[in-house]
């Protein structure tokens, strides 16, 4: 399914929840892997198209989900999850040793006066 079409079919899921679709709407809905462009563009062509014509746009349940992609896919978001993991441990572990230094650094003023 393409970019465009999961725009549309995002829109179509929303309509079809009686609301009116927006681009906030559609991207909580498909999340940030379509560019903002298309997801213009989709809603644009959505907002043109008569409610007769609505059938003709897939469901929103036929778009694959995380779960179903290749490894491929999933290697580098895994990859880039564990490496903010262990960037987050590294920013605790320098804060602590910061205010370790801190602390040293204000009892050596203290005997220093």
């Amino acid at each position: 399914m393409s970019p465009i079409e999961q725009v549309l079919a995002a829109a179509k899921s929303i309509a079809n929840n009686g609301h009116s679709p927006s681009l906030a709407l559609i991207k909580g809905r498909l999340g940030n892997s379509i560019p903002m462009p298309i997801l213009i563009q989709g809603l644009q062509q959505f907002k043109a198209l008569p409610k007769s014509e609505w059938q003709n746009i897939p469901e929103l349940s036929d778009i694959p989900s995380a779960e179903n992609l290749p490894a491929e896919h999933l290697d580098p978001v895994m990859k880039l999850q564990q490496q903010v993991s262990d960037m987050q441990q590294l920013i605790v572990q320098l804060t602590h040793r910061v205010h370790e230094l801190e602390q040293q650094a204000s009892k050596m003023n203290h005997k220093a006066k």
